[in-house]
């Protein structure tokens, strides 16, 4: 037998017992019926045991039992075949019913369908997939539908929460629809615009950060490393709690000028469009300017490219390369970014302070 040692140890040893073959059947199904997940192993390993055996409305049945507990990993749709086969009564709709089970467990498993001997066993059965198949589809078109309708509702409205949540049903139901990863993308960049804009109009001084320190505890010290420690303890339950205000702490430890923290708080969050540019601005304000350029350069190379990326990654070259002392370098990538968009983070003020300093 091809398969499980232990299966065929246990059998031998229930033949030698004298059982009778409905008795050892009775016995493996019902073992077996146990496993919480069985492997492709186990699987086919009882397959071939029921199928030599003769008893193929056993293993179908097991199959059917196994498909509604989900307790299969893997779909054994070979053995399935050669049992059809080996059938010569009339395949009644429960079977054709636990076939269609079986494909609905596992919408990525296409074998079964190239699978000559199956569909000729069962003719209507090509037809009746191709039905639920076209079914599957306008459900889909009608849901997709509706929730564009909601989302375009949810925005003229500008009620944020819901829009988020209507976006986030579109992204798990239509993973590879094009026109919902332009939506998705689009509000990242959304989002990141707003993250930026939050950091950039909140002034910072670096001496009044200090001061604030010295007052809020005699050891300014002891006071930033508790802070640290409660801020990293916040983090871990946000991740699991609310992942997406992991990027409101990151902007509060930016606050404190706590740079490291900020980075180490910012990957806990979703990696995603704006956490890239987050960790982008928090290099730029560190001074960490080779970082920041490597970063770039990765952002580059994953991220889809949108005009509101090009331009920003533009501009933090630019400050990047100005921060290393390569100044000329730093002015012509201002300028290329003044000719197209003079008014984005206040380009041609900068350019024109960089040229008399």
């Amino acid at each position: 037998m091809a398969g499980n040692n232990s299966l065929e140890l246990e059998i031998h040893s229930l033949f030698q017992e004298g059982l009778p073959l409905e008795t050892i059947c009775a016995e493996i199904i019902s073992k077996y019926e146990k496993i919480d997940v069985l492997s492709p192993f186990e699987s086919e390993s009882i397959s071939h045991f029921l199928i030599a055996a003769g008893k193929i409305h056993l293993l179908f049945k097991f199959y059917l039992r196994c498909l509604r507990k989900n307790s299969l990993a893997q779909f054994p749709w070979g053995y399935l075949a050669s049992a059809i086969m080996q059938t010569e009564s009339q395949l009644s709709d429960d079977l054709i019913d636990l076939i269609e089970m079986g494909l609905a467990a596992q919408a990525d498993e296409q074998s079964a369908l190239k699978v000559h001997t199956l569909l000729q066993s069962i003719p209507a059965l090509q037809s009746r997939l191709q039905n639920q198949k076209q079914l599957f589809e306008i459900d889909q078109m009608q849901t997709k539908v509706r929730l564009m309708a909601q989302l375009n509702h949810n925005r003229l409205y500008q009620l944020k929460e819901l829009e988020e949540q209507t976006l986030q049903q579109l992204v798990k139901i239509f993973p590879q629809d094009i026109e919902v990863k332009l939506l998705h993308q689009a509000h990242l960049e959304k989002k990141a615009d707003e993250i930026l804009a939050k950091i950039r109009l909140t002034p910072r001084s670096p001496s009044a950060m200090k001061k604030m320190l010295e007052q809020a505890h005699p050891d300014s010290e002891e006071f930033v490393e508790n802070l640290k420690k409660q801020t990293r303890l916040l983090a871990r339950r946000l991740k699991s709690e609310q992942p997406d205000q992991i990027y409101n702490l990151t902007m509060l430890a930016m606050q404190f000028e706590l740079f490291d923290l900020a980075l180490e708080i910012v990957n806990e969050g979703p990696a995603t469009f704006a956490s890239e540019w987050l960790k982008a601005e928090i290099l730029f304000e560190s001074g960490r300017f080779l970082d920041l350029l490597k970063h770039i350069e990765n952002i580059e190379t994953k991220m889809t490219a949108t005009p509101e990326s090009t331009y920003g990654a533009v501009y933090l070259k630019a400050q990047a390369y100005f921060g290393l002392g390569q100044k000329e370098i730093a002015i012509q990538l201002l300028e290329s970014l003044s000719e197209k968009v003079p008014s984005y983070r206040s380009t041609e003020a900068l350019l024109h302070e960089w040229k008399t300093s």
